[in-house]
This record gives C-alpha cells, sequence and structure tokens, in this order.
C-alpha cells in the first residue's frame, strides 16, 4: 500500500495510526534518501509510548533503546545503520540475534544495509519525497 503525507504534521499522524497495530515483535525496516522522513517517523512511533520523551536520532550510537510504561511492549529500539559499511560490524553488535524479543519493537533506519540478515518476519516501509511530499510504500502491515 502507498499512502502520500503532505506534511510533518500528517507524517506523524500515519506513523501514530500505524503504531496503534504494534503488539510486539515487529521489525520496522525505514528506507529511503536523507532527508526523507525516516528519523520523523521513527521518532513519531517513540513518541506515541513516550509523549515526553525526547527522541534522538542513534546515528552515531547506533542503537538507542527506550521504555515505555504501561505497554505490552516492554522495550523500542531505535536503530539507525547510516554509519555501518558492511554485514560484519552489524553481526559484530549482535543486531541479528536482538531482532528476536516478542516484547520488543525495533525500528531500524537504513535497513538496506542489514543485507542478507534481513529478517523474512518484518515491515518494510520505502519512503520517497516529490515536491515536499512523501510517499509511503508500506509492505506486511494490516491497516
Amino acid at each position: 500500500m502507498t499512502i502520500q503525507t503532505n506534511s510533518e504534521e500528517e507524517t506523524r499522524k500515519l506513523a501514530a495510526e500505524f503504531t496503534t497495530t504494534l503488539s510486539g515483535g515487529e521489525v520496522v525496516c525505514l528506507y529511503g534518501d536523507l532527508g526523507a522522513g525516516k528519523t520523523v517517523f521513527a521518532s513519531s512511533v517513540i513518541d506515541y509510548f513516550l509523549p515526553k520523551q525526547r527522541v534522538l536520532s542513534p546515528t552515531f550510537i547506533i542503537v538507542r533503546h527506550y521504555y515505555p510504561q504501561k505497554s505490552q511492549i516492554k522495550e523500542i529500539l531505535h536503530i539507525d545503520l547510516y554509519r555501518t559499511n558492511h554485514e560484519s560490524e552489524i553481526k559484530g553488535l549482535g543486531l541479528p540475534d536482538m531482532l528476536k524479543n516478542k516484547d520488543k519493537v525495533y525500528i531500524i533506519e537504513w535497513a538496506d544495509r542489514l543485507g542478507g540478515l534481513l529478517p523474512k518476519k518484518r515491515i518494510d516501509i520505502h519512503i520517497e519525497t516529490k515536491d515536499d511530499k512523501r510517499f509511503f510504500e508500506i509492505n506486511g502491515w494490516k491497516r
């Protein structure tokens, strides 16, 4: 399915709607160029569970952990693979083993860097920009 948003606010609303369907164990893979809206989408998902939490991009530290209260989801891992170059680096982080916990949600920016390590069960969100509009092609999500 492809969904168009015309502003950051609409992107945040789409992310909030998406978040209501999460129950734990989901691996959400975000793809798109720099500035496409990956971090806005990811931070909006986290904001749904932790509205007062300041969400920072994990570009330099690769993984940030967030711990929702009052949710069956016990942890959200926001992962940014922009600074990784090889699957061996990702294996060294232990990322493939991390992606198996059923009470966590994994949001991965630059998921294409996982290459052959991408889990089979995942939600892929490809984001394209055209004239200040965002187009979200979402595979694996039941709206």
